[in-house]
């Protein structure tokens, strides 16, 4: 247990509509984490975001390409969830490569991406009845040892005898064509 007192703000590393995310470390035992702030709302829908997001990481704990939760705590109102450190994302780290490199992202580490992310979303679908529905590079994270890790569930949906009980949400430039255009003619 701890509190928000034993967190060190290092800075902002972060932000989307939800709030910010800080990189903040724990004193007492100098682990570095990524804290999602999300602001107090009294905005039913994403309360039950934020709940959504909770549950899924905290009970993904034996799954390898989840990020890690450290716990949770209130903070003037705000919700802070303590996570895993990851060095970077796959959309920051792509642009990287080409940028600096001039190169693309050799295929032999996009299959070692591609088979974290598949199998993060198959424990997800398997063990907690989840489907993601925002995978998209900004939420597919990265360390420094190259271990490959799945964050941000808040728009997760639950299924129901495998069919997701609601279809409509994610970011639209990762959306199947179906979800855009009407296919029925």
């Amino acid at each position: 247990l701890f509190t928000a007192a034993d967190l060190l703000d290092e800075g902002e590393i972060g932000r989307g509509a939800f709030g910010f995310v800080n990189r903040m470390v724990h004193t007492p035992t100098g682990v570095v984490m990524a804290v999602k702030r999300i602001r107090s709302t009294l905005n039913e829908s994403e309360q039950t975001q934020t709940l959504k997001d909770l549950d899924v990481v905290v009970n993904s704990a034996n799954c390898a390409h989840i990020v890690r939760f450290y716990g949770a705590l209130f903070q003037e109102g705000d919700c802070w969830i303590c996570m895993e450190m990851m060095a970077t994302s796959l959309d920051k780290f792509y642009k990287f490569v080409y940028r600096n490199i001039r190169s693309r992202i050799p295929e032999a580490v996009l299959g070692k991406i591609a088979t974290a992310v598949i199998s993060a979303l198959d424990y997800l679908k398997t063990e907690l009845q989840v489907i993601h529905r925002d995978v998209k590079p900004s939420n597919i994270l990265i360390d420094r040892e190259g271990r490959v890790k799945l964050c941000d569930f808040g728009i997760s949906g639950q299924l129901v005898d495998s069919i997701a009980k609601s279809c409509e949400a994610g970011c639209k430039p990762y959306m199947a064509v179906s979800y855009l255009v009407d296919i029925s003619d």
